[in-house]
């Protein structure tokens, strides 16, 4: 990936690391299922983790599934999906209580970097240049 690319990433996960750990919710009810999605900003790689006892294991095994000692957990969530996608110029992600709508605003997310984004989310996808990484869903997901 161009410099472009990596500083473009760069400005997404520090604008969004925030807002995606915010909307993640506190959930401490016995029964959560707890996971992770976390990132090397330097080598571009993730790791993810799902169906864990708490939020802390889930963030080890996400970290340990990155394989990178610069990898940085960017979002942690109990009870629900976690949406990984990327354009030609950065990356963003999104949590939400199932599938569909972590990719909604996962894409919603990456349009204030990449306008073109929104595009992907009326289906335009391929026009638009970006593509879904990865979604990981607790198995109680709704």
């Amino acid at each position: 990936m161009s410099f472009q690319g990596k500083a473009g990433f760069a400005v997404a996960a520090m604008g969004l690391a925030a807002a995606s750990v915010l909307g993640a919710g506190a959930a401490n009810a016995a029964g959560n299922q707890w996971a992770s999605i976390a990132v090397s900003q330097s080598e571009l790689i993730y790791g993810t983790s799902a169906n864990e006892a708490d939020a802390a294991a889930a963030e080890a095994i996400a970290l340990a599934d990155c394989h990178y000692a610069d990898c940085e957990v960017i979002t942690t969530w109990a009870n629900g999906c976690g949406a990984l996608i990327q354009s030609d110029d950065a990356f963003a992600w999104a949590v939400a209580a199932n599938r569909a709508e972590a990719e909604r605003l996962a894409y919603e997310k990456l349009s204030t970097v990449t306008p073109t984004a929104i595009l992907a989310n009326t289906g335009s996808a391929n026009l638009s240049g970006t593509e879904i990484i990865d979604v990981i869903c607790t198995a109680n997901a709704r």
